[in-house]
């Protein structure tokens, strides 16, 4: 107390005075504040007082501080209490270490989980890119098998059509048929229905204006990139070669209609340099190819010391251009002959299944939709127009035996059957009669409506002649027999078919050509409709 008298302040004043102390203490030692720190405590710098303990320390020591001066017992008391708020601050930063410890260790989880949980998303990502590439790409041959089946193809559609029809790998077809859930509608099923294309990929694109051309190649573009992100891996060599070589013919073909046709300066020009491959086989055209190379490089680095070996450097440049375009139509030509291959071994596995179910007195049917305008124009009311109208069989045990026939030219060439395919078209016939006695759910009987032949003549010995079909009588009048025959090395084919008249009109499907080694007759029966 004297010293507070000395001092001139009370207790409260003390103890204020000391309480500032403390909080300056501590905001220097540990940065907090009554306001800011980490308990939310608003009286940090406030002296935590253990009452109870308190007490029992005076009852047990009253008896010895009766005898001892005050004074005295002051200065003593000071030191052990600034012990104690060192003791005690030592203390908090070790909690405090701990704490940020902790903290630290917290955020280094935290971090490393992210970490893992982003590598397993990018792992993800892939399958998910993938599939998503697998999704569009099937959405593209879905739209070009639609307008393919619908009559209204692009050129796009045209080139893929043998690819849609035989492109398919093992897998894929696996894939499709392990799937669940199938779509109501799959344009890409439907394409069995249709004719596989004969005319090479090159060849159609000759008809092709320049405008058309440059939409070509940008749809073959995008096949291109969704085939190889999205196609698998194993068709590197068949589909991603096929686009690859079609997508450099297309450019060559825009390039030479921007030089002005066959009217362009070097028209003439690249037809002479075109003419040095013909013949060739592909390693012939590989070692040329090599060897132009080679020329290019040897004339570009005169060039650089004489300004008047360009041209030279140009035309080289121009006949390793036109050698790539042609190897790469070599390739689709390969490509193109192999999807002809596989529709003949699909119709002979077709044939060998139905002479099994034949032999074992069993009916197989293979049919499919191929509605006609006569059909639908006369189909009664309420029935679909598309509904069991000219479906197409494969005639395959309607050919004639020609064991017997004897050639000519026999004794120098060893006679062989040419390969075919062979189509039957039937259908209904919505007459008055069978309009008024048959419905959708009771049709009247198929009648035949047409048939639809393509022989193959590749390697016929005089390619001037031009093969020919015959009709001639059967064993009743009922049918009659058609004899396709081509000269040497073929031996003469021959079909049994009803005998109808034909209707020749282009409008309904008549077709009769020769065309690279390919020989095409289209025909379907004359429809008389009574009339009053």
């Amino acid at each position: 107390m004297e010293k507070l008298a000395a001092r001139g302040e009370t207790l409260e004043e003390r103890d204020e005075r000391r309480s500032q102390r403390r909080a300056a203490r501590i905001t220097a030692k540990f940065g907090y504040t009554p306001d800011e720190n980490p308990f939310n405590d608003p009286n940090l710098h406030e002296t935590f007082t253990w009452k109870k303990k308190d007490q029992t320390i005076i009852t047990n020591s009253s008896a010895s501080n009766d005898n001892k001066d005050g004074g005295g017992d002051s200065a003593k008391q000071q030191q052990p209490r600034q012990a104690n708020q060192d003791h005690i601050f030592e203390e908090i930063e070790k909690v405090r270490k701990r704490r940020q410890d902790r903290e630290m260790d917290f955020e280094e989880r935290e971090r490393i989980k992210a970490e893992e949980s982003r590598m397993k998303e990018l792992e993800n990502y892939d399958d998910w890119a993938r599939k998503e590439e697998e999704f569009h790409l099937n959405q593209q041959r879905q739209r070009s098998a639609i307008r393919l089946v619908e009559g209204r193809e692009k050129p796009i559609d045209v080139l893929a059509k043998n690819l849609l029809m035989f492109g398919l790998t093992e897998e894929e077809r696996e894939n499709r048929a392990a799937v669940k859930y199938q779509e109501r509608y799959n344009a890409l099923n439907e394409l069995e229905t249709l004719e596989v294309e004969f005319q090479k990929p090159q060849d159609l694109l000759k008809d092709l204006k320049l405008e058309e051309l440059k939409e070509l190649s940008g749809d073959i573009d995008t096949f291109r990139r969704l085939e190889a992100e999205g196609g698998s891996a194993g068709r590197e060599s068949t589909v991603l070669c096929f686009w690859d070589n079609l997508s450099m013919v297309v450019q060559d073909e825009i390039q030479f209609l921007k030089d002005g046709g066959e009217q362009g300066p070097h028209a003439s020009t690249i037809e002479d340099i075109r003419k040095l491959f013909d013949g060739k086989s592909q390693a012939e055209l590989r070692q040329m190819n090599r060897d132009v190379e080679d020329q290019v490089r040897k004339k570009a680095h005169a060039a650089a010391f004489d300004a008047s070996l360009e041209k030279d450097t140009e035309y080289w440049k121009t006949v390793m251009d036109q050698l790539k375009v042609h190897m790469a139509k070599m390739e689709l030509s390969e490509l193109h002959n192999k999807m002809l291959v596989r529709q003949i071994e699909r119709l002979e596995e077709k044939k060998a299944e139905l002479d099994a179910a034949k032999a074992r007195g069993e009916t197989t049917e293979a049919d499919t939709q191929d509605p006609t305008k006569e059909g639908e124009s006369m189909a009664p009311k309420g029935v679909d127009p598309e509904f069991g109208n000219l479906e197409e069989e494969l005639g395959l045990t309607d050919e004639v035996n020609l064991n017997n026939a004897n050639y000519s030219w026999q004794d120098k060439f060893r006679p062989r059957k040419p390969r075919y395919f062979h189509r039957v078209k039937s259908g209904y016939d919505w007459n008055t009669y069978n309009k008024n006695h048959y419905d959708h759910d009771n049709p009247p009987p198929k009648i035949v409506q047409g048939y639809r032949f393509n022989v193959f003549y590749p390697d016929l010995i005089d390619k001037t002649k031009t093969p020919q079909f015959f009709l001639e009588k059967a064993d009743t009048n009922e049918y009659c027999i058609i004899r396709f025959s081509a000269g040497p090395p073929y031996e003469d084919v021959a079909f049994k078919i009803i005998n109808r008249e034909w209707n020749r009109s282009r409008k309904h499907g008549f077709r009769s050509t020769f065309e690279r080694g390919v020989l095409t007759l289209y025909f379907s029966f004359t429809t008389h409709w009574y009339r009053r």
